[in-house]
């Protein structure tokens, strides 16, 4: 029952340590980084971070400020165009109450998570 499935969920996070995940958060932000902590809170602690955030480019505005070398331009289905802007950080709390999913390459869950 319920003790079973805690006690994989444990055994898939404690696999999962130092390894790569991707936090989406619910701002639309994504940080991804190696998984060093998670806490009761599901507060997550990762370093060796980039975090990328979707950018509205607002037409009245020049937006020449905003460029830089690590974001690119997308254009969304409605006309609306965004920046994508990264950065990179040692180390990142991602707080439990904002992060809408975490996640992991296959080939990362295959070596890690896949393994009987």
């Amino acid at each position: 029952g319920r003790e079973k499935q805690d006690e994989e969920a444990c055994r898939v996070v404690s696999l999962l340590l130092g390894r790569r995940i991707c936090c989406t958060l619910d701002d639309g932000r994504t940080a991804e980084g190696k998984f060093l902590c998670l806490d009761r809170l599901k507060n997550l602690i990762l370093c060796d971070v980039i975090e990328v955030r979707k950018v509205p480019i607002i037409q009245s505005d020049n937006a020449a400020g905003e460029s830089n070398n690590d974001s690119e331009i997308s254009t969304e289905e409605d006309g609306t165009k965004y920046w994508y802007v990264e950065r990179k950080l040692s180390q990142a709390m991602v707080p439990g109450s904002r992060l809408v999913k975490v996640e992991v390459s296959k080939e990362i869950w295959d070596e890690t998570v896949g393994v009987k």
